[in-house]
Protein backbone atom coordinates (compact mmCIF):
# COMPACT_ATOMS: atom_id res chain seq x y z
CA UNK A 1 0.00 0.00 0.00
CA UNK A 2 1.02 3.35 -0.68
CA UNK A 3 2.11 5.74 2.07
CA UNK A 4 -0.84 7.55 3.23
CA UNK A 5 -0.89 11.57 4.14
CA UNK A 6 -1.93 11.54 8.12
CA UNK A 7 -2.93 14.85 9.86
CA UNK A 8 -3.38 15.22 13.65
CA UNK A 9 -4.51 18.79 15.01
CA UNK A 10 -1.04 20.66 14.26
CA UNK A 11 -1.06 19.57 11.09
CA UNK A 12 -4.77 20.32 10.00
CA UNK A 13 -3.87 24.06 11.78
CA UNK A 14 -0.63 24.04 9.44
CA UNK A 15 -3.23 23.33 6.25
CA UNK A 16 -6.14 25.75 7.21
CA UNK A 17 -3.09 28.57 8.83
CA UNK A 18 -5.48 28.07 12.35
CA UNK A 19 -4.27 27.43 15.83
CA UNK A 20 -4.88 23.67 16.57
CA UNK A 21 -6.47 24.47 19.61
CA UNK A 22 -9.51 25.46 16.62
CA UNK A 23 -9.74 22.34 16.28
CA UNK A 24 -10.79 21.08 19.60
CA UNK A 25 -12.45 24.48 20.38
CA UNK A 26 -14.42 25.34 17.26
CA UNK A 27 -14.03 22.88 14.56
CA UNK A 28 -15.32 19.98 16.92
CA UNK A 29 -17.67 21.59 18.91
CA UNK A 30 -19.77 22.87 15.72
CA UNK A 31 -19.57 19.98 13.94
CA UNK A 32 -17.08 21.24 11.14
CA UNK A 33 -14.83 17.70 12.20
CA UNK A 34 -15.60 14.67 13.92
CA UNK A 35 -13.61 12.12 16.13
CA UNK A 36 -15.11 9.58 14.18
CA UNK A 37 -13.26 10.20 10.80
CA UNK A 38 -10.33 9.39 12.98
CA UNK A 39 -8.16 6.51 13.87
CA UNK A 40 -7.52 7.03 17.69
CA UNK A 41 -3.30 6.74 17.66
CA UNK A 42 -1.72 6.33 21.17
CA UNK A 43 -4.83 8.63 22.46
CA UNK A 44 -4.50 10.87 19.73
CA UNK A 45 -6.86 11.51 16.74
CA UNK A 46 -5.82 11.07 13.24
CA UNK A 47 -7.36 12.15 10.37
CA UNK A 48 -6.93 10.50 6.33
CA UNK A 49 -5.08 13.57 4.35
CA UNK A 50 -7.79 13.20 1.86
CA UNK A 51 -10.79 13.78 3.93
CA UNK A 52 -8.94 16.93 5.40
CA UNK A 53 -8.37 18.16 2.38
CA UNK A 54 -12.14 17.70 1.52
CA UNK A 55 -13.02 20.19 4.82
CA UNK A 56 -12.12 23.09 2.68
CA UNK A 57 -14.62 25.53 1.20
CA UNK A 58 -14.96 26.91 -2.19
CA UNK A 59 -12.07 29.51 -3.39
CA UNK A 60 -12.99 32.86 -2.39
CA UNK A 61 -15.75 31.63 0.22
CA UNK A 62 -15.40 33.18 3.73
CA UNK A 63 -14.06 30.47 6.28
CA UNK A 64 -11.82 27.20 5.90
CA UNK A 65 -9.07 27.52 3.03
CA UNK A 66 -6.93 25.16 2.35
CA UNK A 67 -3.60 26.51 1.48
CA UNK A 68 -2.20 23.98 -1.31
CA UNK A 69 1.43 24.69 -1.14
CA UNK A 70 1.09 23.99 2.82
CA UNK A 71 -0.41 20.64 1.91
CA UNK A 72 1.72 19.56 -0.97
CA UNK A 73 4.75 20.73 1.65
CA UNK A 74 3.28 18.40 4.26
CA UNK A 75 2.50 15.79 1.79
CA UNK A 76 6.18 15.74 0.90
CA UNK A 77 7.48 15.97 4.05
CA UNK A 78 5.86 12.93 4.89
CA UNK A 79 6.63 11.21 1.77
CA UNK A 80 3.03 10.31 1.01
CA UNK A 81 1.78 9.37 -2.10
CA UNK A 82 -1.82 9.16 -1.47
CA UNK A 83 -4.71 10.89 0.23
CA UNK A 84 -7.49 9.06 1.61
CA UNK A 85 -10.27 10.06 2.76
CA UNK A 86 -12.02 7.87 4.84
CA UNK A 87 -10.44 6.06 7.84
CA UNK A 88 -10.66 2.92 7.06
CA UNK A 89 -8.48 2.97 3.78
CA UNK A 90 -5.87 3.55 6.28
CA UNK A 91 -3.48 1.35 6.98
CA UNK A 92 -2.56 -0.14 10.89
CA UNK A 93 -0.90 2.68 12.57
CA UNK A 94 0.75 2.43 15.85
CA UNK A 95 1.82 5.35 18.27
CA UNK A 96 4.18 4.50 21.41
CA UNK A 97 1.29 3.27 23.54
CA UNK A 98 0.64 0.49 20.95
CA UNK A 99 4.17 0.06 20.20
CA UNK A 100 4.83 -0.95 24.36
CA UNK A 101 2.16 -3.05 23.85
CA UNK A 102 3.36 -5.13 21.24
CA UNK A 103 6.88 -5.77 22.61
CA UNK A 104 5.30 -6.42 26.43
CA UNK A 105 7.41 -2.99 27.77
CA UNK A 106 6.65 0.29 29.38
CA UNK A 107 5.97 3.49 26.88
CA UNK A 108 8.58 4.83 28.58
CA UNK A 109 10.86 2.42 27.82
CA UNK A 110 9.56 2.72 23.67
CA UNK A 111 10.33 6.27 24.11
CA UNK A 112 13.75 6.03 25.63
CA UNK A 113 14.89 3.68 22.68
CA UNK A 114 13.68 5.78 20.22
CA UNK A 115 15.29 8.84 21.78
CA UNK A 116 18.50 6.88 22.11
CA UNK A 117 18.68 5.73 18.66
CA UNK A 118 19.51 2.56 19.48
CA UNK A 119 17.83 0.66 16.51
CA UNK A 120 15.55 -1.31 19.13
CA UNK A 121 12.81 0.38 17.61
CA UNK A 122 11.89 1.18 13.82
CA UNK A 123 12.20 5.18 12.77
CA UNK A 124 9.16 6.72 12.30
CA UNK A 125 7.10 6.72 9.52
CA UNK A 126 5.26 10.23 10.66
CA UNK A 127 5.74 12.78 13.37
CA UNK A 128 1.90 13.87 13.85
CA UNK A 129 1.55 16.75 16.63
CA UNK A 130 4.53 15.72 18.18
CA UNK A 131 4.02 12.33 18.70
CA UNK A 132 5.68 9.78 16.45
CA UNK A 133 3.79 7.11 14.58
CA UNK A 134 4.71 4.01 12.73
CA UNK A 135 2.67 1.99 10.30
CA UNK A 136 2.14 -1.60 11.74
CA UNK A 137 4.15 -3.25 8.61
CA UNK A 138 7.04 -1.04 9.62
CA UNK A 139 7.21 -1.92 13.12
CA UNK A 140 6.58 -5.56 12.49
CA UNK A 141 9.50 -5.57 9.65
CA UNK A 142 11.87 -4.20 12.61
CA UNK A 143 10.56 -7.13 15.09
CA UNK A 144 13.67 -9.36 14.63
CA UNK A 145 15.65 -6.60 15.32
CA UNK A 146 14.03 -5.36 17.90
CA UNK A 147 14.26 -8.21 19.96
CA UNK A 148 17.65 -9.45 18.89
CA UNK A 149 18.65 -6.17 20.47
CA UNK A 150 16.87 -6.49 23.80
CA UNK A 151 19.55 -7.05 26.14
CA UNK A 152 17.85 -8.84 28.56
CA UNK A 153 15.00 -10.13 25.89
CA UNK A 154 12.56 -8.58 27.69
CA UNK A 155 11.21 -6.89 23.96
CA UNK A 156 8.92 -10.02 22.30
CA UNK A 157 6.54 -9.41 19.61
CA UNK A 158 3.48 -10.48 20.66
CA UNK A 159 1.21 -12.16 18.05
CA UNK A 160 -1.85 -11.12 19.79
CA UNK A 161 -1.33 -7.80 19.75
CA UNK A 162 -0.48 -7.19 16.19
CA UNK A 163 -2.88 -9.54 14.80
CA UNK A 164 -5.79 -6.87 16.90
CA UNK A 165 -3.83 -4.37 15.10
CA UNK A 166 -3.94 -6.01 11.63
CA UNK A 167 -7.68 -7.25 12.01
CA UNK A 168 -8.52 -3.12 13.82
CA UNK A 169 -9.84 -4.61 16.57
CA UNK A 170 -7.03 -3.79 18.96
CA UNK A 171 -8.89 -2.23 22.55
CA UNK A 172 -5.87 -1.69 24.56
CA UNK A 173 -3.58 1.36 25.57
CA UNK A 174 -3.93 4.33 23.34
CA UNK A 175 -6.99 2.68 21.48
CA UNK A 176 -9.23 5.68 22.90
CA UNK A 177 -8.73 9.07 24.19
CA UNK A 178 -10.34 11.86 26.81
CA UNK A 179 -11.96 14.79 23.77
CA UNK A 180 -9.62 18.31 24.83
CA UNK A 181 -10.94 21.50 24.53
CA UNK A 182 -13.01 24.12 26.48
CA UNK A 183 -16.15 22.60 24.58
CA UNK A 184 -15.86 19.17 26.06
CA UNK A 185 -19.57 17.85 26.69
Amino acid sequence: MAKPLLCGRQEIGRVYRIKPEVISNTWIHRGVLSYEHAVIVSGKPVWPGGFVESLALPPGSRGRQLDAEELAALEAEQGARVRPRKKGELPPLVGAQEYAELFGVTQVAVGQAAKAGSGRVAEPDYALSGSKVWLLESVLAHAPTTMEKSRKKIWVLREDVAEALEQGRYDGPGSFFSQRGNKVQ
